[in-house]
């Protein structure tokens, strides 16, 4: 979770293919109560404002719909030998008929919850 601008503290979500995908950035300090959901050229997508409550010690997110269905789920990421990786180290799972942008902002609101961004 490194920001791609030098004073600021955000992250870099990388498709697999390693592309820049989406950018996230607060330009202030950590945990800070906004933060900003970008494209890959910096284009603001979302503006998050830190308001909702988390589920503290939980490793895993799941986004479900109001009929249940799963939409996404972010798991910690572990390496090939079943080693956990670092906690802001992700594995993303969007289901296809689901919103990128919004589960990226979910997923974003839910580190600053638990304090990860």
């Amino acid at each position: 979770m490194k920001s791609l601008v030098f004073h600021g503290n955000g992250c870099t979500i990388f498709n697999s293919e390693a592309d820049v995908v989406y950018r996230v950035d607060n330009y202030q300090q950590r945990c800070s109560s906004k933060v900003f959901l970008m494209d890959s050229s910096g284009k603001v997508l979302y503006s998050i404002n830190k308001r909702i409550i988390g589920l503290e010690g939980k490793s895993a997110l799941k986004i479900i719909d109001f009929s249940g269905q799963l939409l996404a789920e972010a798991v910690q990421k572990q390496s090939s030998e079943g080693v956990p990786l670092g906690e802001d180290v992700l594995s993303l799972m969007v289901e296809p008929q689901a919103d990128q942008s919004l589960v990226m902002a979910l997923v974003t609101v839910y580190g600053l919850i638990n304090n990860k961004l």
